[in-house]
């Protein structure tokens, strides 16, 4: 049998979305048995990481599998280019790092986000889709500068708890500021499956932030396939105005992508994007989400964080429920 690797939420048709969720929505809260027994899941990890960490480990465990989990510190630096003549800092290529670890384990994660040249280079996921190529045991993409699959399904499964149907709900994905340059994955993912869940999308940015053409252009297609909509707005608080759910999410500039002090000075004109009461106020009454960590009273403030409408711990909490369905399709 081939093996099937979960890198992308665009690789997800409908109904492979709904069974996922359907099945992460029964196992949640009940132990669905040792299916996961005598199974090994590898966790590799190149940057930090809390909620994706834990919630892969928990979710192995209830399952009755284990984990091993790995950090940039265990790990030689790699090389994802073929042919490539290693006579560089890299001490391993991919491809036997990827063919060694497919004899111990019965998964891998990867979380491979950090920026290593233009967005150009970043944005075609080279260590990620190496991994995937040469292992012979599911891939499962845990963030890259591109895509969170992963957090885009718990996403979902939260929407769909509080919403029940999505299909033509407002859902406004809001940048916000962040002294840090932020990846896109989050974004990518999200507008992929509310698209393809047939919300109305309106994303709202400044002007020089925008998203990857290609996601965009992809997800427009899904939305209106799906008998919803996408728009791009540069004004926030039009964005908001109606919305059922703020998303908030703050993400990197490609254009300076590899100049993190250039982008810096752009955002120092943009503190105003910040998700607070008084945007709030201009919604319909709307949920608040966003994936965490998140800089309090830079990106959102505490009023709208800890509040009555927000999800951000139950986005974090279905996290575990969401990646147990993901391990029971992948290794059944």
């Amino acid at each position: 049998m081939s093996k099937r690797d979960f890198l992308s939420t665009a690789d997800l048709t409908r109904h492979e979305l709904d069974d996922l969720l359907d099945l992460a929505a029964r196992v949640k809260g009940k132990r669905p048995g040792q299916v996961m027994a005598g199974k090994t899941l590898g966790l590799l990890f190149f940057q930090p990481s809390l909620r994706t960490r834990v919630s892969f480990e928990v979710a192995m465990v209830q399952l009755g599998g284990h984990v091993i989990n790995l950090s940039a510190d265990d790990l030689y630096e790699l090389e994802p280019q073929d042919q490539a003549v290693m006579n560089g800092p890299a001490e391993e290529h991919v491809k036997d790092a990827a063919r060694t670890l497919s004899r111990y384990v019965d998964a891998l994660g990867i979380r491979a986000a950090s920026r290593t040249g233009t967005w150009e280079r970043d944005r075609q996921e080279l260590l990620l889709r190496s991994y995937a190529k040469y292992s012979s045991v599911p891939v499962i993409n845990l963030e890259t500068c591109f895509a969170h699959p992963c957090q885009a399904l718990a996403d979902m499964l939260t929407l769909r708890e509080n919403l029940v149907s999505l299909k033509g709900r407002k859902l406004t994905l809001l940048w916000c500021n962040h002294p840090e340059p932020k990846s896109l994955g989050p974004t990518h993912s999200v507008l992929h499956l509310a698209a393809l869940m047939g919300m109305n999308v309106t994303l709202a940015h400044p002007l020089g932030f925008e998203v990857d053409q290609q996601v965009l252009d992809e997800s427009r297609r899904m939305a209106g396939d799906a008998g919803g909509s996408l728009q791009v707005v540069n004004d926030m608080r039009a964005a908001a105005d109606g919305a059922e759910v703020v998303y908030a999410r703050s993400w990197g500039c490609t254009k300076y992508w590899d100049d993190a002090e250039r982008e810096a000075m752009v955002k120092r004109s943009l503190q105003d994007w910040k998700v607070d009461e008084a945007l709030m106020a201009t919604t319909k009454d709307a949920l608040l989400m966003h994936p965490l960590p998140v800089r309090r009273n830079v990106a959102a403030s505490d009023a709208v964080l800890d509040g009555k409408r927000s999800l951000i711990y139950e986005q974090a909490a279905n996290r575990a429920h969401v990646q147990k369905a993901l391990l029971m399709q992948l290794l059944k």
